[in-house]
């Protein structure tokens, strides 16, 4: 029984440290030269919680989008810190951060955005990849 409520809370903090992208939302069409937002949250934490980078990437997928594993190499559009602020004028949102973009010329058809983030909990550094 032990074992279970240790299984069960570790999974509640990793599902408690995830990162949603916010923006852009599935089927959002952006020109391929234009403004790309890409708003991150963070869900709320159950301890201490400090991000320490991310990493934004971009891939042209056209008609593959649903097959990761025929997905090209990713365009880095961002890799550096991340810092999450609440805004007292919008709460509803959360710890979130905007990062703007212009696009280098995208051809038409489907994109991926893919997020990797590196976080600290009790001293331990750990990273995951949101799609």
């Amino acid at each position: 029984m032990k074992t279970f409520f240790v299984l069960a809370s570790l999974a509640a903090c990793a599902l408690a440290q995830r990162l949603h992208i916010q923006a852009p939302t599935a089927g959002q069409t952006v020109s391929g030269n234009g403004t790309l937002v890409v708003e991150l949250e963070q869900d709320p934490s159950l301890g201490p919680l400090v991000q320490t980078s991310v990493l934004i990437a971009m891939n042209s997928c056209y008609d593959v989008c649903g097959q990761p594993d025929q997905w090209g190499p990713a365009t880095v559009l961002y890799n550096g810190p991340f810092n999450p602020q609440w805004n007292t004028s919008v709460p509803e949102k959360g710890h979130y951060q905007d990062f703007t973009f212009q696009l280098p010329g995208y051809q038409p058809g489907g994109a991926i955005v893919q997020v990797a983030h590196q976080f600290q909990e009790g001293g331990v550094s750990t990273s995951k990849k949101q799609t």
